[in-house]
């Protein structure tokens, strides 16, 4: 018993607030138009109403209407117009009472309604592409009431905008394409992270300068081979006489004339400290008579076919 108690009182409020939209905009017509004819919408079945006036507005026949839904906002109301929806001021209910419509004579629109939680149009074939009348037309109307002439602002259709489903996806991307832009913008101009030149040239390897430097043993490793290499000193004298003899086939690069510039390569290198025993030597130290023999071929200092040479010597096993 109780709950059919509430749901009839229930009821009531909302036919009470369904005629008290109703009578002010009753009020509002009856004050802005000369003459006026009213035509009322509202099935028990349905938990909305709306109703219709037609009228003689400043000299011209307009439209208007009124809207409301027992929920607030369960339903929505649209005016359908040139293959276009527009929508129409309301208040904080979804309730709407447009006076006067800024239609031209002879336009067709229609009043169609819309379920707010699936956006299912709500069957309303009487309110469905009305023309708006001639002054004759009006005229021949029965049942006309009489207002008050004051006029009224035109109430101006406002085209509907939805957002596409990805819209906020969208949105979303971009704005941290902007947030990414804006942060590099800054770093760019305080010269901050890599825009800063000095940190660049943190920990960056150049090799042209490490060719230019001078490798040099230490005390302990010139040392440890002084002794080892004046025993060699003599055999390595006639294996350079002899080396100097050019031989067609000694090597896979051997030309008929071989190109020579004459450089020592033997006392240079052992002038800047290296042991010239190549069998005596370390990998590592190897390595470092190759750079310094690179850095003699791009200096130009000896010819491509002694480069090749004096390193098959260095790596030979």
């Amino acid at each position: 018993m109780k709950y059919i108690l509430a749901f009839l009182s229930l009821a009531m409020l909302a036919s009470s607030r369904g005629e008290e939209v109703f009578q002010e905009f009753d009020e509002k017509i009856k004050e802005a138009y000369s003459e006026y004819v009213l035509e009322e919408h509202y099935d028990e079945n349905y938990p909305y109403g709306i109703k219709l006036v037609i009228g003689n507005l400043g000299g011209k026949i307009r439209y208007g209407f009124c809207f409301y839904s027992d929920d607030p906002n369960a339903y929505y109301v649209r005016v359908y117009y040139k293959d276009k929806l527009y929508a129409v001021e309301s208040n904080s209910r979804g309730d709407v009472q447009a006076v006067a419509l800024d239609l031209p004579e002879g336009s067709t629109f229609s009043l169609l309604i819309f379920d707010s939680v699936h956006d299912e149009e709500m069957p309303l074939p009487k309110f469905k592409n009305l023309k708006i009348m001639s002054k004759t037309e009006f005229e021949q109307l029965e049942n006309k009431f009489q207002g008050m002439s004051k006029g009224a602002a035109l109430t101006r259709l406002k085209p509907e905008f939805k957002l596409a489903p990805d819209f906020w996806f969208y949105m979303f991307a971009v704005s941290i394409i902007l947030v990414c832009g804006l942060v590099i913008f800054i770093f760019y101009k305080r010269r901050q992270g890599l825009f800063n030149k000095e940190i660049r040239s943190q920990n960056v390897f150049n090799f042209r300068e490490f060719l230019s430097s001078s490798f040099e043993f230490p005390q302990e490793a010139t040392d440890e081979y002084e002794e080892a290499e004046y025993e060699v000193m003599e055999e390595y004298e006639e294996e350079e006489q002899a080396e100097q003899e050019p031989r067609f086939g000694a090597y896979p690069w051997a030309r008929y004339e071989e190109e020579k510039s004459g450089f020592n390569i033997g006392e240079y290198l052992r002038d800047k400290g290296y042991v010239t025993d190549y069998n005596f030597l370390s990998e590592s130290e190897k390595n470092q008579i190759m750079l310094e023999l690179m850095r003699l071929k791009d200096e130009k200092t000896i010819t491509h076919d002694e480069y090749l040479e004096e390193i098959m010597k260095l790596w030979k096993k």
